[in-house]
């Protein structure tokens, strides 16, 4: 049967090099091999997951610059509004929540009838923003808005039923589209990396991740004070953000400077992953984070804090790798000395990955498109 090409906009801040912009360009490029014409919109260009995106996918960029949170939102939904006029979808993915709430506002103003679906990465009541309480009231005022909204996991979709007024039957799971061919053969590279060389007399940890308050990093930095008490632990961080400096002065306090490498962006994770003695996550909130499917899929060992949502989803609480409750540093370590003593199942972890495959994520979003096409109300 031959695929009827929908016109699909996918509207979000910039091509960041974090998990929910990757996520979204890979599920655009199946999107488009799969033959529909798919159109990004972002306040931003630039990014380090720009260079992911398929060529033939246009970028239709408002070039809004850094200013204060209220003026960078009033032109967003301004010029937002300007290309919706000028375009037609019979479908637009909102990526985040700030930028579905711009997007319902904007579709308002241009008073033009477009189908709007509100993707949340992360849960929505643990995140912290200048104007939390107006976002707060308006959640459910803006809701009215949006004929879908995509939930990354089911944690996702519990917490967004509780802070607004949506229909349960509105809001929908559908995993990230993690898991694509070439994962597998990146896996087998070599990092390059001094720390991760096969015969080696230190155990070396990855954590992926940006810089950033929601990631944690002065719990992991603490957790590896204890470990370097006993053993050569190394850790490497994969990633920017705004604490880079302040994380910095922390290793020094901590008597840990050495032992920790900022490494900074990479376009190859997987190879890291695969050859790490362990990966780590000691995040305060996820969604579903992208990083622990991908060190299944490499089959990596895992130590990972039960924050809320996504990682006792991902581990099948436990069964694919250690979870420990959040905030204990001393249950932290020990729990990475536990993972170190076995060896990791890596077929298993592989088999586990494959229920994030890009496959079964780009099947739920063009399910949607399609109830919304054929106008199928909720």
């Amino acid at each position: 049967m031959q695929t009827i090409k929908r016109r699909i906009g996918i509207f979000m801040h910039q091509f960041d090099g974090g998990g929910a912009e990757r996520m979204t360009v890979i599920l655009a490029n199946a999107l488009y091999e799969a033959g529909h014409e798919v159109t990004f919109i972002v306040r931003s260009g630039k990014g380090e997951s720009r260079y992911l995106l398929r060529t033939e996918i246009p970028v239709i960029d408002m070039d809004i610059a850094e200013r204060s949170k209220l003026e960078k939102n009033i032109r967003n939904i301004r010029s937002l509004a300007g290309v919706l006029k000028g375009q037609e979808y019979d479908v637009l993915f909102c990526v985040t929540a700030e930028m579905s709430q711009v997007a319902a506002i904007a579709a308002f103003l241009c008073r033009k009838r477009i189908p709007l679906v509100e993707v949340l990465h992360n849960t929505l009541s643990m995140e912290t923003h200048s104007f939390q309480k107006i976002r707060e009231k308006a959640i459910p005022l803006l809701d009215r808005q949006f004929d879908r909204v995509i939930a990354v996991s089911q944690g996702v979709r519990e917490d967004y039923l509780r802070v607004s007024n949506a229909s349960g039957q509105k809001v929908v799971t559908v995993c990230n589209p993690v898991i694509y061919p070439q994962i597998y053969q990146m896996a087998r590279e070599d990092s390059g990396h001094p720390w991760l060389v096969k015969e080696r007399k230190w155990h070396t940890l990855v954590l992926s991740g940006r810089l950033s308050y929601q990631k944690n990093h002065m719990f992991m930095l603490r957790v590896l004070s204890r470990l370097c008490r006993d053993e050569d632990y190394r850790l490497i961080l994969l990633g920017i953000g705004e604490l880079e400096e302040e994380l910095k002065k922390a290793c020094a306090g901590l008597g840990i400077r050495d032992s920790v490498d900022f490494y900074g962006y990479t376009k190859n994770p997987y190879s890291f992953y695969a050859d790490a003695d362990a990966v780590v996550l000691c995040s305060r909130y996820e969604g579903l984070p992208t990083v622990l499917i991908e060190a299944l899929a490499c089959g990596a060992r895992i130590v990972s804090v039960d924050c809320r949502s996504g990682p006792d989803e991902i581990l099948a609480h436990g069964k694919y790798g250690i979870l420990v409750e959040p905030g204990k540093e001393e249950l932290f370590a020990q729990a990475v000395r536990e993972s170190l003593r076995e060896k990791p199942d890596k077929d298993a972890l592989r088999r586990r990955a494959q229920d994030f495959s890009l496959e079964r994520s780009a099947d739920g979003y063009l399910r949607i498109v399609e109830e919304l096409v054929n106008g199928e109300k909720i």
